[in-house]
């Protein structure tokens, strides 16, 4: 007789269940409890139980790092993937994000992203649907119930970002072929969906909320869509803006700027009470049990593996452009997280590799120059270790957790929303607050160009650049390896897959 059998536990701060089958003759004695006939009301009974039903739903987020966030980043000015000899040309698809010229087809992390946010909507919707349907009393159930709807608009968020014009699809929609929803009403869907949902959410910070959507991190995707309403429906939004970060700023939970702004994405982040403050909300990652955090692999040189005694060698592929790079003084600690110059092995002699391109031997000196996007020499571009590299490991995975939204940001934010108001008294001691964590010499005066480039040095690779450029109206404009770019590409292609998929879904205009 089959079985099914439900196990809930938390891995890396994510509650997951897992489903155990298995074959047994059927006896009436030592029979187990099996779910798939028990009685509705013995599963769940608590909190706990509860969430382990929707961790697979939340365990969606660990697929945002990539594609999402690669392709935000790598389509912006703060990363840049050449070509390397025979890697990373990947049938031009970096080349394709770098000089905006991709289609509807390429590169792959463009239906990647919008796959992803369509299993974070179906997850949610499938839970919603269960738990509401349920006469089950369990507490923090609302709770659970407005999380998951804080999922689903995050995920709305990020489609309505991206592609603008997408299909609503909830617990209650029919089933068939989804006609698209304009950009406004998605806009519209979202905002209700967060603020409906906001009062029954947690307002508190620590290891019992880590991961999940609380108070906090409703506001601050609350904030992100008013700061955006100007681009996704013609309407500034500044004071709402305002207000979302204020509510973060007065929470209960009092967040605070972390001490060490490194300590934000060490290794054991999603374990360090000091970064709680800080970390409105993190995706729990596990190298072992919940992997897909391989940072370092994707941007260290192939002869720095046995540096940090890393399993294997390195990718060598994601570095940052010279004009971003250089943005950073000497004298700001955010510029700790870039590696440049000579790199050194542990007897602390210079690295040497024998280059692909020329077949030279040489020292491994890491460049700000990248002399071509197609045929670049593998030293050359600035690399990212602002996820600390976890040192001796055995795996390709690290064990760090990926920051979605911080209070720097909301600070940041909120320093926006009061320069477009008019106030630029608040706006610049905002930003000197942020800056004097990193140990950066104070700001006299802020402008929305200053205010743009500090929030590049403050979330470098952080998957907010592509917005951030686009609200401040220099997505279009020319930089390193990019001419200026249609206004269309603001918006990425629906997916030819996805038209495929459902003929009802309209192409973006200029693809």
């Amino acid at each position: 007789m089959m079985k099914i059998f439900k196990s809930s536990r938390i891995i890396a701060g994510v509650f997951t269940t897992v489903i155990l089958i298995s074959l047994n003759s059927c006896s009436d004695l030592l029979e187990p409890e099996v779910y798939d006939r028990a009685e509705a009301s013995k599963f769940p009974q608590n909190e706990k139980e509860l969430l382990s039903t929707v961790g697979a739903t939340y365990g969606q987020l660990r697929g945002y790092y990539d594609p999402v966030t690669v392709l935000n980043s790598a389509t912006s000015d703060e990363m840049v993937v050449p070509t390397r000899g025979p890697d990373w040309f990947d049938n031009a698809s970096w080349q394709q994000m770098a000089k905006h010229d991709w289609t509807p087809v390429s590169p792959g992390q463009i239906n990647g992203s919008w796959e992803w946010a369509y299993r974070v909507i179906a997850g949610s919707n499938i839970n919603i649907k269960a738990i509401s349907g349920s006469t089950l009393q369990v507490d923090g159930k609302d709770a659970i119930l407005a999380e998951l709807r804080l999922l689903r608009a995050f995920a709305y968020y990020s489609l309505m970002d991206m592609f603008g014009n997408v299909p609503i699809i909830t617990e209650t929609s029919p089933a068939g072929n989804a006609v698209q929803n304009t950009r406004a009403e998605v806009y519209a869907f979202v905002v209700k969906e967060i603020t409906e949902a906001l009062p029954k959410l947690r307002d508190e910070k620590g290891q019992q909320v880590y991961g999940r959507f609380t108070k906090g991190a409703a506001n601050t995707l609350l904030a992100k869509v008013y700061l955006n309403a100007q681009v996704y429906t013609g309407t500034p939004r500044w004071q709402e803006a305002l207000a979302a970060t204020n509510a973060v700023i007065s929470s209960p939970a009092a967040y605070s700027l972390t001490a060490n702004y490194l300590d934000n994405f060490a290794v054991n982040n999603g374990n360090n009470s000091n970064t709680y403050g800080e970390n409105i909300l993190a995706v729990p990652y596990d190298k072992v049990l919940a992997g897909g955090m391989n940072w370092q692999m994707r941007t260290l040189h192939y002869a720095q593996g046995g540096v940090y005694g890393l399993p294997g060698n390195p990718w060598n592929g994601f570095a940052t452009r010279a004009d971003f790079y250089n943005s950073f003084s000497d004298g700001d600690a955010r510029k700790a997280i870039w590696l440049e110059g000579p790199q050194k092995d542990k007897a602390g002699n210079v690295l040497r590799f024998t280059d692909a391109v020329d077949n030279v031997n040489k020292e491994l000196n890491f460049t700000p120059k990248i002399s071509s996007l197609e045929k670049a020499f593998a030293n050359e571009g600035v690399r990212n270790v602002k996820y600390e590299v976890q040192t001796n490991n055995n795996r390709f995975d690290q064990d760090n957790d990926f920051v979605l939204f911080r209070f720097a940001d909301v600070l940041l934010m909120k320093a926006e929303a009061s320069l477009r108001l008019g106030n630029s008294a608040e706006a610049l001691t905002l930003v000197n607050r942020v800056r004097e964590r990193a140990k950066a010499a104070p700001l006299s005066s802020v402008t929305l160009d200053v205010l743009l480039a500090e929030r590049g040095r403050e979330f470098a690779w952080e998957g907010w650049r592509r917005s951030d450029l686009i609200r401040f109206g220099k997505w279009s404009s020319s930089w390193e390896f990019k001419s200026n770019s249609q206004p269309h590409r603001s918006l990425f292609p629906v997916p030819a897959q996805q038209i495929s998929n459902n003929p009802n879904l309209k192409q973006n205009p200029g693809y």
